[in-house]
């Protein structure tokens, strides 16, 4: 499925990750006169690669047809981003996987780093669902690093169904709480373990709460109440990678 609006990413390392994603496909670069030489030749000789038209014009120019200040001078323009079919994307997954579902998270920040710390350890996709959630943006690739590029993306309409289908398909699906649940320390993972985070402010809602076959929580210090769901779900990356696939 691929969103209608085209997206600008920016930055030299999510512009490379762009240009290397076997998923996302850029139709053209831009480049400032700004940029290092050294990345311009190196961005340039993988646009040419792929056969992609480079363009290169001045900074002032650069800036308003990207609507961005930073990026040190280095776009590359996707029609939309291409979110993973969620029936396709089961049928590929590996016998051991591991998945995020999203619920609530509107922030790209928050977004963007929940893709680079499952792209670090090797999570096989993130669900997000049509409302109350961020999709994916040119700011979302950005505070990635990249991830978003190669980190399949499921967009769905309704995330309770969602959750009952990788249930169908194997998953045991964990609430992320607060104050309840088992101990992430120590936790055993099942061979497909899915988690559920809420935005930090209202948590996960009811309906997706209620379909969980668990909840775990982060050991935490007295007096700490939450963690920002990014932050979150670093923890809950690492401590459940499948060992020997973490990148």
């Amino acid at each position: 499925m691929k969103a209608d609006t085209a997206i600008w990413v920016t930055g030299k390392h999510p512009v490379e990750e762009l240009l290397g994603s076997d998923t996302q496909e850029a139709r053209k670069v831009l480049l400032s006169a700004s940029a290092p030489p050294e990345v311009k030749a190196k961005i340039e000789r993988m646009a040419k690669e792929r056969g992609l038209p480079c363009l290169s014009c001045a900074k002032e120019e650069w800036e308003r047809r990207t609507g961005e200040r930073e990026g040190g001078g280095v776009a590359a323009e996707i029609a939309g981003f291409r979110y993973a079919d969620i029936e396709d994307w089961i049928y590929a997954l590996k016998e051991t996987s591991r998945v995020f579902l999203l619920d609530g998270v509107t922030d790209p920040q928050n977004l963007g780093a929940i893709l680079r710390s499952a792209r670090a350890f090797s999570f096989d996709g993130v669900i997000i669902p049509t409302d109350r959630s961020c999709p994916v943006t040119g700011a979302v690739f950005r505070a990635s690093a990249g991830a978003a590029a190669h980190v399949p993306v499921i967009q769905v309409k309704n995330l309770v169904r969602a959750i009952e289908r990788v249930q169908e398909s194997g998953f045991w699906v964990y609430a992320a709480q607060e104050r309840s649940g088992a101990d992430l320390a120590g936790f055993e993972p099942a061979k497909r373990t899915a988690v559920v985070l809420g935005s930090e402010e209202k948590g996960i809602r009811r309906l997706a709460l209620e379909k969980c076959d668990a909840k775990l929580q982060i050991g935490m210090a007295p007096g700490m109440d939450s963690l920002n769901v990014s932050v979150a779900a670093g923890i809950f990356a690492f401590a459940l990678a499948v060992p020997g696939e973490s990148r």
